[in-house]
């Protein structure tokens, strides 16, 4: 099973409200898992945001071609459990011929 890791790619695959249901089926590059009450900068516009205490669970920063809660353009924050790992191999599976010696 893969771990959602900053640095890596996912897909989103769910969202509770309807800001965020537009950015399901949309790729994204996860930036930072951010804890109730934590503050960072935001990478995409620069702006230092405070993630709500009584939040209650942690969210992911994501960067992308993507729309925050309140229509920014380029990052969103999202549920870990509505995100899927992009990762490993995505090719085609080649299936190899037994040689009968």
């Amino acid at each position: 099973m893969f771990q959602l890791k900053p640095g890596s790619l996912a897909m989103i695959i769910g969202a509770r409200t309807a800001a965020g249901r537009v950015n399901i089926g949309k790729s994204v590059e996860l930036f930072a898992l951010c804890q109730p009450g934590e503050r960072f900068i935001n990478p995409v516009n620069g702006v230092t945001t405070q993630m709500p205490q009584q939040g209650g669970r942690a969210l992911w920063l994501v960067t992308g071609d993507v729309v925050a809660f309140d229509r920014q353009h380029g990052f969103a924050f999202v549920r870990a459990e509505h995100l899927m790992p992009l990762e490993g191999d995505f090719s085609p599976v080649k299936e190899e011929t037994l040689s009968l010696s």
